[in-house]
């Protein structure tokens, strides 16, 4: 069975199925025609996380194509028993778009993913970026504050625990979204804070939180499991351009574990934003395409496939 795309009702949502029917949501901002780059969102999220980038991909000519992971939006869920085999989906979104050479960018929770496709593909990935990206901290060598270990230590190992926890966002998500805003807004610093204040990035942010825990919070369980156990990817052997971004302030990831996965990364830098915290890349979004344009146009300018009629 090949891989086909068809249309939901309202875009830029796009249905991908795979082989065995299963479905995989996706969404496409900027230019339809322009460099591809598979976008990953954090955790919770959905394709809808990237739509705020869709006038700054335009202008530099990037097509992003933003998939859910499964049990997020529009995917069905597929329980997943390594980060490894979790890229079997992002190859197969490439393979239906009909991509060759790409770069992947992945936010917050959707790093170890970008990582995860890097390893499985680097012939096809031109830049893996990670921004304010989940890192290794199964081995327990990572400084975190007391929250961080509650979540990514304690709370990751016990199933029942993660259920709840998301369970109860879930709720607090659909049915006051404001009061999740200003519980967030209390979790961060001030320059989160200011960011997150803007109405744009408010709206933006709830949407993508409440489309993705929609069907239910398998998804987000199934995150926290798989990047909080070992990961078991041979990070050293992936021979990919990469690039971290990391706010030096953040309070949602730690950033130590960035930084360790930028030093072990065997073609990566480091770009540390100073004062800045997880969520700055939504007032600069640019500055990463900017990167991504240069990298794929040094790759040879490849650009994606006109669409074909199924997915317009």
């Amino acid at each position: 069975m090949k891989t086909t795309v068809t249309t939901e009702p309202s875009p830029p949502a796009r249905i991908l199925v795979v082989p065995g029917g299963r479905r995989i949501g996706c969404a496409e901002y900027g230019d339809p025609r322009g460099l591809p780059v598979l976008a990953l969102h954090g955790t919770p999220g959905s394709r809808l996380m990237f739509a705020l980038s869709d006038g700054a991909a335009r202008e530099r000519g990037i097509r992003l194509i933003a998939p859910e992971r499964p049990g997020y939006g529009l995917s069905d869920y597929r329980h997943c028993e390594s980060l490894a085999q979790s890229a079997e989906d992002l190859s197969a979104v490439a393979n239906g778009y009909g991509l060759d050479r790409f770069a992947i960018i992945g936010v917050s929770g959707g790093g170890p993913y970008a990582v995860a496709a890097a390893a499985a593909m680097p012939d096809r990935v031109s830049l893996l970026v990670l921004v304010g990206p989940v890192g290794e901290m199964a081995e327990g060598r990572v400084r975190m504050s007391r929250v961080h270990r509650l979540l990514f230590g304690v709370l990751a190992r016990v199933p029942v625990a993660t259920r709840i926890f998301f369970r109860s966002l879930r709720y607090v998500v659909s049915s006051a979204p404001d009061t999740a805003h200003r519980w967030l807004l209390r979790r961060v610093k001030a320059s989160d804070r200011d960011i997150l204040a803007r109405p744009e990035v408010k709206a933006s942010l709830q949407a993508a939180l409440g489309e993705g825990l929609r069907p239910g919070v398998e998804g987000a369980v199934q995150d926290l499991r798989l990047y909080c156990a070992p990961w078991r990817l041979r990070l050293t052997e992936i021979d990919v351009a990469a690039v971290v971004w990391q706010g030096s302030d953040d309070t949602i990831v730690p950033p130590a574990a960035a930084y360790g996965l930028a030093r072990t990364l065997p073609n990566c830098r480091l770009d540390v934003i100073p004062a800045a915290g997880h969520y700055w890349v939504f007032g600069q979004f640019g500055l990463i395409l900017d990167a991504v344009a240069a990298a794929l146009r040094a790759d040879g300018g490849t650009t994606s496939e006109a669409p074909p009629e199924a997915i317009r």
